[in-house]
């Protein structure tokens, strides 16, 4: 429940108003089963409502941990695209703080907050803080890496060999990303060849329970 709790605050949803969603579609199921039982009489056709229910329960509670990781891997996407145009900045000669102001046009709303806190951190704090602050919003290693790299142009000067650095470190990043990304690209193709399995059999056990159904009809007329 406490993992629970901590990815709805993440997504910014409220744990009773998403129990309330829960009961309802279990009083949806309830009902479901309960019209079944008084349309066919048969205590088997309850079995497609409770496999539906426990489907429907597992994907409704592990939606949000779902959700919570995509987030942060489009965050994850987004950092590599906005600091693209950052790097082109520095690389014409803009300062750190004059490049980072830039490139939050290109930004979403929420990554466009994200930076407004680091630039309101950079003018009240000259240390390192801002910048963890910034990276602690991603969950790969590689950002906190790639800040300290800023925060160097920043407290040393923004000199080639920090720009190279910055440069070296960002490369890596994005090559990483796009790898992840071709790698998610293939899992999503291979999960496009399992459906037609299981499309064959879910048809399999409705033939399965018509079958049945025919030879319980049969017994009763015997």
């Amino acid at each position: 429940m406490g993992r629970l709790k901590k990815d709805l605050q993440y997504l910014g949803l409220h744990l009773s108003k998403e129990l309330l969603w829960y009961g309802f579609f279990s009083l949806a199921f309830i009902g479901l089963g309960v019209a079944l039982w008084l349309w066919r009489g048969l205590g088997f056709v309850l079995l497609f409502p409770c496999l539906g229910f426990l489907v429907f329960t597992f994907f409704y509670f592990t939606r949000y941990g779902a959700m919570v990781k995509a987030r942060l891997e489009a965050l994850n996407r987004e950092f590599v695209d906005i600091f693209t145009f950052f790097a082109i900045y520095i690389g014409d000669g803009f300062t750190v703080y004059s490049a980072l102001s830039k490139v939050k046009g290109y930004a979403s709303e929420g990554f466009a907050l994200l930076l407004d806190g680091l630039l309101d951190g950079i003018d009240k704090d000259k240390s390192v803080t801002p910048f963890v602050d910034f990276a602690s919003s991603f969950h790969d290693v590689l950002v906190k890496e790639v800040m300290l790299a800023v925060y160097q142009m920043v407290d040393e000067g923004e000199g080639g060999v920090y720009i190279r650095q910055f440069q070296k470190l960002f490369g890596r990043l994005s090559d990483t990303r796009h790898a992840l990304d071709a790698e998610k690209r293939l899992e999503r193709l291979d999960t496009l060849s399992f459906l037609p399995l299981a499309g064959s059999g879910i048809a399999m056990l409705a033939l399965t329970m018509s079958i049945m159904e025919i030879m319980g009809g049969l017994t009763d007329v015997l």
